[in-house]
């Protein structure tokens, strides 16, 4: 896995209490991060066709659709990487002086495109878009060795409240003793993520940057106090 890991100390508070002797203890906390290079990209696009017929305009959403996937698979990408997210028909209604008017009806088809080959994204939505895709939503980056981040993560949280534990007590004129218990909370792995409205199409490649994703956990620890 390559992994850039970054370790940051929240503030840490000391709660000594002496009710006797024996119930010393100080409570730390630990931050631990790691950066973890996206490898996996989810593209969500569409294909919305309209008509005054809500059959007509289903055929010519299916037959744009069909369009779409054959050119992804032609260029590479296998057809269970192309799945079906949302599908919907409406019809447009306006209101002039109180009055509603019916117009087409729409049909909309979204697309969701995994790919584990980055440098193929931005070819994935040119080649969409020129097959007749022509709502583009986002781009979600994300890593599959998320776990081993996690785990890495984990052991640098606690590396750091203990490291913490250790300077508040020598501070205080105490020994750290034994762990009496630790909670664990976990903020949600950031992916990188793009997004954007319908892109014309163009003679030049789409630009895709996939930076990364980052895992972090805070661990919130409670040492015995000698």
């Amino acid at each position: 896995m390559t992994a850039a890991a970054l370790s940051t100390l929240s503030s840490c508070v000391l709660r000594a209490e002496e009710k006797n002797e024996q119930s010393r203890w100080i409570s730390v906390s630990g931050t631990g991060s790691v950066s973890v290079k996206s490898d996996t990209a989810t593209i969500n696009l569409a294909v919305v066709s309209y008509n005054r017929s809500v059959i007509e305009a289903s055929r010519l959403n299916a037959e744009a659709v069909t369009k779409v996937r054959v050119a992804l698979i032609d260029a590479g990408f296998s057809s269970d990487s192309i799945t079906t997210s949302d599908y919907r028909i409406w019809q447009d209604v306006s209101s002039r002086g109180g009055v509603q008017y019916r117009g087409d009806y729409r049909v909309s088809n979204s697309l969701h495109i995994v790919t584990q080959d980055i440098e193929k994204v931005g070819n994935a939505i040119d080649v969409a878009v020129k097959a007749g895709a022509n709502e583009f939503s986002s781009i979600q980056f994300s890593a599959t060795k998320i776990e081993d981040a996690l785990r890495e993560a984990r052991t640098l949280a606690i590396k750091n409240a203990a490291e913490a534990a250790n300077l508040m007590a020598k501070t205080a004129g105490a020994e750290l003793g034994r762990i009496m218990n630790i909670q664990e909370s976990s903020a949600p792995v950031r992916g990188s993520y793009e997004s954007a409205k319908f892109m014309a199409t163009n003679d030049f490649a789409t630009p895709i940057n996939a930076g990364n994703s980052e895992v972090s956990v805070t661990v919130h620890c409670n040492y015995e106090l000698k």
